[in-house]
Order: C-alpha cells, then sequence, then structure tokens
C-alpha cells in the first residue's frame, strides 16, 4: 500500500513552482493545458529514467519540443514524499540541468526521518556520491553516468530502503485512450507469466488468459462487471493458438455465433481494457490513466468509476478527465483542480474551498457539471 504522498516540480513546462498534496484516489480537472497530461509525462520520465539513462529529449518522445517551464532555466527540479508503507516516510528529490541534448544529473538524494532528525540514505552530486542502509548502516560509494538517474542503480536487496524506492517507482503505470493499440489487441497475443497490462494494453488476451487460469472468480467478477456494462454481453473465451499464443473471443446475445475481437466496436475494447486493469490481483504501485471516458457510452461511467474507486482501495489512482458527468460520479474530496495563475500551474481542492463547498451546499448534485462547464469549478477552488 506504498503512496506518492506529495510531489513538488520546478522548471518542467507549465510547473514553475509546482506542489501537490496526493491522496489514493485523485481525480484531475482542469482547462486545456493546464497540465493533467504533463504532470503524467513528469511521473512517467522518473519511471523510466529508473531502468534507462535519460534520452537527449530528457522525455522521450518529446523531440522538438522545450520540457523547460518558460520563461526560467535550462533546469528542473522535483521532490517526492512517498510512503513506502514503513515506520518513516521517504523524501526523493533530484535536479537535472540543461540544455536539451546536453543533460546532466547535478544531484539527486533520498532523505528519510528517524526519532525528527533527517537521515540520508543516499547522496550523489555530478556523478558521484554514496549511500547507506538504514537498519545496519553499512554504506557504499554510487557513481553513475551524467544523463542517468543514481536511483537506477538502487538494485542491491542489502541496500533495503533504496532498493524497495526504485521498485516501488519502477512499477509505476501510465495509461490513456488516445495509446490503446486496438489493432494489436484484435491478434493473438503471446502467453505470459504473471503479466501486467501493457500501457498500450496490447497484452489484454495474456492478463485475461491469466485471470481465467489463475484466478478465476477474478475472471467471473469481471464478467459480471462486463453485463453491467453491456447487456447483450454473455462471455467471454480464450483460444489457445500454435506458438504460445492465445486469442479472445467474445459472445454476444442473440449472436449464435462466438465473435473476435476484430468483430467488436472500438467502445467495447476501451471497456475491457479499463474492467480488466482495474480488477488486476496485484495492481501496479501508481496507476495513473489519462481521459478514460473516451470512446466509451455516458451510461457506462458509472460502472467505471465504481470500478476506479475500489481500485483506488488496493493502489493509488491518478485519473484525468474532462467529461463534466465523469466527475460528479467521485466523492468531492477526490477532485482536484489544476489551473493556470501568473504563467504557471496550480494545484487546488475545491474541498478546502469554502466557497465552493456552500455552492455545493445550496444546489442540487447536478449543479456540479454546470459548475465544470462554466469554469466555475475552477475559479472558486
Amino acid at each position: 500500500m506504498a503512496t506518492l504522498k506529495s510531489i513538488q516540480i520546478q522548471g518542467y513546462r507549465p510547473f514553475r513552482d509546482f506542489t501537490a498534496q496526493l491522496g489514493r484516489l485523485e481525480l484531475l480537472v482542469g482547462a486545456n493545458g493546464t497540465g493533467k497530461t504533463a504532470l503524467f509525462e513528469f511521473l512517467k520520465f522518473l519511471r523510466d529514467s529508473t531502468y534507462q539513462e535519460i534520452p537527449p529529449e530528457i522525455v522521450a518522445g518529446s523531440i522538438g519540443k522545450d520540457i523547460f517551464h518558460r520563461p526560467g532555466k535550462d533546469q528542473l527540479q522535483w521532490g517526492l514524499e512517498i510512503d513506502l508503507d514503513q515506520p518513516n516516510l521517504i523524501y526523493y528529490d533530484g535536479q537535472i540541468n540543461g540544455p536539451i541534448g546536453r543533460t546532466q544529473v547535478a544531484f539527486e538524494r533520498v532523505v528519510t526521518r528517524v526519532n525528527e532528525t533527517n537521515l540520508t540514505l543516499m547522496e550523489t552530486t555530478n556523478r558521484e556520491g554514496w549511500m547507506q542502509n538504514l537498519s545496519n548502516q553499512q554504506q557504499g560509494n554510487v557513481a553513475h553516468r551524467a544523463n542517468q538517474l543514481a536511483l537506477s542503480l538502487m538494485t542491491n536487496s542489502a541496500f533495503e530502503t533504496l532498493y524497495q524506492l526504485r521498485d516501488y517507482v519502477l512499477n509505476w503505470r501510465f495509461y490513456s485512450a488516445f495509446r490503446v493499440n486496438l489493432d494489436k489487441i484484435r491478434r493473438p497475443v503471446v502467453i505470459e507469466q504473471d503479466p501486467i497490462l501493457h500501457e498500450d494494453c496490447g497484452n489484454l488476451g495474456s492478463v485475461l488468459f491469466y485471470l481465467l487460469t489463475e484466478h478465476p472468480s477474478v475472471f467471473d467478477d469481471l464478467q459480471d462487471y462486463l453485463k453491467m456494462l453491456l447487456p447483450d454481453f454473455q462471455g467471454l473465451s480464450l483460444k489457445a493458438r500454435g506458438r504460445g499464443e492465445v486469442m479472445i473471443f467474445w459472445q454476444e446475445r442473440n449472436i449464435s455465433e462466438t465473435l473476435s475481437l476484430a468483430d467488436v466496436s472500438d467502445g467495447i475494447l476501451y471497456l475491457l481494457c479499463w474492467t480488466t486493469l482495474a480488477m488486476l490481483p496485484h495492481p501496479p504501485t501508481l496507476i495513473c490513466v489519462d481521459e478514460p471516458e473516451q470512446g466509451v457510452h455516458p451510461r457506462t461511467l458509472f460502472v467505471l468509476a465504481d470500478l476506479f474507486q475500489r481500485l483506488g482501495e488496493r493502489t493509488q489512482v491518478l485519473l484525468a478527465t474532462h467529461n463534466s458527468y465523469f466527475l460528479t460520479l467521485f466523492p468531492l474530496e477526490t477532485l482536484a483542480i489544476l489551473r493556470k495563475e501568473d504563467g504557471q500551474t496550480v494545484f487546488r481542492k475545491p474541498i478546502n474551498s469554502e466557497m465552493m463547498t456552500e455552492m455545493l451546499d445550496d444546489f442540487s448534485p447536478d449543479s456540479l457539471q454546470q459548475f465544470h462547464r462554466s469554469n466555475q469549478l475552477e475559479y472558486f477552488s
């Protein structure tokens, strides 16, 4: 039950000096360009940098874009407050200096507090530093490349807390309706051991086969949810193919033949992806989903909201949405507003705004949709 409790970002795209306190479930709302996707991009950058070198463009896939906040230096910093489900919180901060194409990690530091005293577990400056174990004070040296995070080298389990921190970040996952590979889902897929749903959902068949064979009760529950989402749905079946592959088939009321996923709509595939993700027996340590409401019928959003709220009881979930109805299906305390103030993005919680809570008390719950569409939700939060 590890949790990212807060994040600070300085110098990245819309984030000049950004701070967010995060709960187990957060629904991010805001106008276009306020930083919802940028927040996910930055977290994904940290995740990717725990297993590979930082690319010349810093954020993979952003060639031609300026990833630094303007006006400002070619420099970005971060600070994470993390609960690793241990007695003491972990604080991980770092800084990267540009320009793009000549990236250098300026420093990294991992600190915890023991008996009201700060204890540094890792510190590096200009590619060199040291680390120590919290339990037995064992120490070691750290040396890394200019475009490499020292955290990516914490693979020695003897340094238990640093090892767990890297493993925690390494297991973050990022999904978006715009990146779901529908063509790959519709084709046979290689069977995997203990699969996690890929970020393009291309291994959906492998995940469903794993649920069917290793967690049949979860597979049955998944089908029950699909029946709530899709009244004509009858059942899923998976058939093994040659070369260790499996393919998904779909059964529908009033259609005698079993359908392959090539015969079902894109919207059904989106629903199948999000339902499967929400019901993973061992979910990733952090799940970020950008606009899960895209491509699905509004009447299915109530069930999707319930699935994500249940998922938030087992891991941390960050969702981003533009859908006014979807946001009304979540408790007010889970809503978070990203908005621009003086050229930078800020993080606001409507539940902390006395004016907003009074307005919602005076109107019906449906008023939240109108407040969102009219920009009052962002303005008064």
